[in-house]
């Protein structure tokens, strides 16, 4: 459930889910079928392409697909919708209709993609856009990427078909493999025994976070990265009044952070969700308190003592006074002008935007440490337990729905793991997210000629949730790498893979949330309501509006709108669901 959000971080966009995505790759595996309404075998792309050369033979339709050399011919197009983040840049004057990516779908798998309109990531736009096409009836693309919290709605407006016998029948065997990793995955998206949805996985723990600290300031502080809370407070307090960048001015603010969306304990991918962590606070999930019962994590003690140690916060300056209303966006600007010297933030954030920092400051050092433990020697944070946030969805009018798996099976096959030789043994294309520089491979913005334009922003990659953070783990404590996978991997900075070794050495404080079904009736009628009570709740306390005894009032009340049904409800799911 975590960073569900933005995709601009967690939820900033589906670029940045797979913002190291030249590591998100996945191994070529057997795998099982999904469990859902068929049992069919699944079709490798031979048989795919053998269905539908048959299929052509064997109808007149004009619009049944022919295959030659792995490719349709003539080519055809589908339609989507994107949403499109900072990150996504183009070069030699590409557009996002005519790429390097667009032609090589185009080229090798004879697919033209149209896409109908885009949004920018931030202030809610590509939902926003959605529900307006939904309300409007005005006609869905042939497929879509949408976050968690949209699909339920898309789905249950009934323009979008079931793909469970699809997946069955279409995915290759690599694909199936990599989602029996986390059989979970399916259960939100199933409706009366159908399944709606594919989950795009991602790499397990890929939206854990590690803490980022300006190295520079502490030397220039004499200070070493702290431990604990206690620990890093006392560094806080240094960066805001003691002058930590040596500029004779007193301009500078502890920690970065966006806490607009108060959703998922402040679980952005640039929130405070291990600090809520460290006191033993994971607001915005359904978790197990120390009783064993099952409870909405907003509502325990634990957050009370949370919420007053972020005020405390505010109140001392460590916290820009307006990151109660920042998203992720100012709160990187904070980061990467300068002005912050702290945040706590994903693995991959070092490859944007926190590397931007050292390029705008001079002599900035980024470096990543361990998560802080707390006053009773806690660490944790909310994890994204079914390793996903985008959810894939097929219009029910959409003719050739397996030109989909097509495409995806080849990814599975040819460019999650390449083979020594292969087409993507150094990246998606030379002059984008790699070339050879007087004989050696190169992958930085600064290394590659014209700058680095990874492609993999403009599609999902395939990726096997258990390999990309274990194998940079490996390849900081000095491991050889085995694979051209690695070879990649191994390219990372020092950073990208010590923040991996810490997240994979901390794995066993993440918490996740228990419920993964779709919504209950109550939270369809109360959820919205509710959730406007807990952003209220903590404006007000965090920015002095109320004191923090009112915590309690808005607990009960809390409850009384419809929160004690909807933990029923949660509780009876999950002991079903556990054979409970």
């Amino acid at each position: 459930m975590r960073k569900g959000i933005a995709c601009m971080q967690r939820r900033i966009s589906m670029a940045i889910a797979v913002m190291f995505i030249a590591a998100t790759l996945l191994a070529a595996c057997s795998g099982k079928n999904d469990g859902n309404e068929s049992s069919s075998p699944s079709a490798t792309t031979e048989a795919t392409t053998t269905e539908a050369s048959s299929s052509t033979e064997s109808s007149p339709e004009s619009d049944a697909l022919v295959m030659k050399d792995g490719k349709y011919d003539p080519p055809i197009e589908i339609t989507t919708v994107k949403q499109i983040g900072p990150e996504l840049k183009f070069k030699n004057g590409e557009t996002l209709d005519d790429n390097v990516f667009t032609r090589w779908l185009e080229d090798r798998m004879g697919i033209k993609q149209k896409i109908l309109w885009t949004t920018p990531t931030t202030n809610d736009a590509f939902k926003t856009k959605l529900m307006l096409t939904l309300t409007a009836n005005e006609p869905m693309p042939d497929y879509l990427y949408v976050p968690v919290d949209v699909a339920h709605t898309l789905i249950d407006s009934g323009k979008f078909q079931p793909v469970g016998e699809l997946f069955d029948k279409y995915a290759s065997d690599e694909w199936k493999a990599a989602m029996d990793e986390t059989k979970d995955v399916w259960l939100p998206y199933k409706r009366d025994g159908q399944t709606y949805g594919i989950p795009m996985i991602e790499s397990s723990l890929l939206h854990d976070d590690v803490m980022w600290i300006r190295q520079d300031w502490l030397d220039n502080l004499g200070m070493k990265a702290p431990t604990t809370t206690e620990e890093l407070e006392v560094v806080m307090d240094a960066f805001v009044n003691k002058d930590p960048d040596k500029d004779g001015k007193k301009n500078t603010i502890a920690v970065a952070a966006a806490l607009k969306t108060v959703k998922y304990n402040l679980a952005t991918w640039l929130g405070l969700n291990p600090i809520m962590g460290s006191y033993g606070s994971f607001m915005s999930i359904w978790h197990k308190n120390a009783q064993g019962e099952i409870v909405y994590g907003t509502t325990t003690p634990e957050t009370k003592t949370a919420i007053g140690k972020i005020k405390e916060w505010i109140d001392k300056g460590y916290l820009h006074k307006e990151v109660g209303i920042q998203d992720e966006v100012k709160a990187m600007e904070l980061y990467t002008s300068g002005q912050a010297g702290i945040a706590f933030s994903t693995q991959w954030a070092y490859n944007w935007p926190f590397n931007a920092t050292e390029t705008n400051v001079k002599g900035a050092n980024v470096q990543p440490y361990p998560l802080p433990a707390g006053p009773d020697g806690q660490i944790g944070q909310i994890g994204n337990g079914l390793n996903h946030w985008l959810v894939l969805l097929i219009n029910k009018d959409m003719k050739h729905p397996e030109v989909l798996f097509e495409y995806q099976n080849y990814l599975y096959e040819h460019y999650e793991d390449p083979p020594k030789g292969g087409e993507f043994e150094f990246g998606f294309a030379r002059g984008y997210d790699y070339d050879f520089v007087g004989g050696k491979r190169v992958t930085t913005e600064n290394e590659i000629p014209g700058g680095r334009h990874a492609p993999q922003f403009l599609f999902m990659a395939p990726v096997v949730p258990s390999k990309q953070i274990k194998a940079l783990a490996e390849l900081a404590d000095g491991r050889a790498p085995a694979t051209p996978y690695e070879e990649t991997l191994a390219t990372s900075p020092m950073q990208a893979k010590l923040s991996a070794k810490y997240i994979y050495e901390q794995r066993e404080h993440t918490v996740n949330n228990l419920y993964n079904g779709p919504q209950t009736q109550t939270m369809k009628d109360k959820q919205e309501n509710l959730d406007k009570m807990e952003a209220e709740m903590f404006s007000k306390i965090i920015y002095g509006k109320e004191p923090l005894d009112y915590y309690d009032k808005w607990v009960q009340n809390w409850k009384s709108a419809g929160g004690d049904q909807i933990q029923k409800e949660v509780t009876d799911w999950y002991n079903a669901a556990n054979g409970g």
